[in-house]
């Protein structure tokens, strides 16, 4: 046998017994604080399944994925999340295609200093990917991103600073900016979010030729009111410019295939099921490029979204 070969496998079943013992251990945690304070903890689990057809794509053929996430919250001090998702990417060159496994793991801490009329959210996330690239390119997936955070205490200004190093086989690593505001608008009916995106990939030969790329995503939320078809919330949220190996904390993911996200947009509505469950439904589209080939591949992605969640 291939040394090298055997070195992989090895490596492969190591990070996989690395990523079943993390979530297994911060499960194990939060279930234990959880029994000892279940009065002082609010907690919500979650399931979320995505379907998408590609367009004009040479390489990709369609895109379909599952998973749940559990997120606790203890009094007003601070909490912890945890996410697995199963995503599968269907080529058009071959049957394999990639199937790919993903966690998601993130602390918070709350502080309210007396000298600020807000609270300061301090935030560590930790993503890591096991997949079937044969390339290795985009398996073994590691990124950490802190964030720091300040929200107003009558809710109608935001602020953030977060940073992402996400580490890839094959000499690659990537640095990310993400500095973002939001604002409360028409007496609390309506939120506004601005994040700029600031991504600069070490190896320009793994990055499509792109030693930085610059992008900026506007998140609309607003609350309808009372109306016949039962709807909470609209969400639409547009991206310009260019992303690429983006780590994306609102969502819980890394974008960690090489091709270059080039803008998209979206759309949904969020249902209130009772005083304690939540579905949100969004359909979207994004716009590609693979540089790799000649001549470049401009493709899109469309896709539909569904969340549910039930809060205790």
């Amino acid at each position: 046998m291939n040394s090298d070969t055997f070195a992989h496998r090895f490596y492969r079943h190591l990070y996989r017994y690395a990523l079943l013992s993390a979530g297994l251990c911060l499960a194990a945690i939060l279930g234990a604080a959880l029994a000892r304070a279940a009065d002082e903890w609010t907690t919500t689990l979650g399931a979320q399944g995505v379907i998408g057809r590609y367009t004009s794509a040479q390489q990709r053929d369609a895109l379909s994925g599952y998973g749940l996430a559990l997120s606790a919250d203890y009094l007003e001090q601070g909490g912890f999340s945890l996410g697995l998702n199963h995503t599968t990417i269907n080529s058009k060159a071959s049957a394999a295609g990639i199937r790919q496994n993903a966690l998601f793991a993130s602390g918070r801490l709350h502080l309210t200093p007396d000298a600020m009329p807000g609270r300061f959210t301090l935030r560590l996330d930790m993503h890591a990917i096991d997949n079937n690239d044969a390339t290795r390119n985009t398996d073994s997936v590691f990124a950490l991103a802190p964030q720091v955070a300040y929200l107003s205490f009558d809710k109608r200004r935001y602020y953030d600073l977060g940073y992402a190093h996400s580490t890839y086989q094959n000499s690659l690593l990537v640095n990310q900016f993400t500095p973002t505001v939001g604002f409360g608008l028409n007496e609390g009916a309506d939120w506004l979010q601005l994040r700029g995106w600031f991504i600069t990939p070490s190896n320009t030969s793994r990055a499509q030729g792109k030693n930085a790329t610059r992008a900026l995503e506007a998140k609309w939320t607003h609350w309808t009111g009372t109306n016949l078809a039962g709807i909470d919330n609209i969400k639409a949220s547009i991206v310009a410019g260019e992303r690429i190996y983006a780590v994306e904390g609102d969502a819980g993911n890394v974008a960690n295939l090489s091709d270059i996200h080039r803008g998209g947009a979206s759309l949904g509505a969020e249902w209130k099921l009772g005083k304690t469950s939540t579905l949100l439904a969004l359909v979207g589209r994004d716009r590609f490029r693979n540089a790799d080939l000649a001549p470049a591949n401009d493709y899109t992605l469309n896709y539909a979204y569904l969340w549910f969640s039930s809060q205790w």
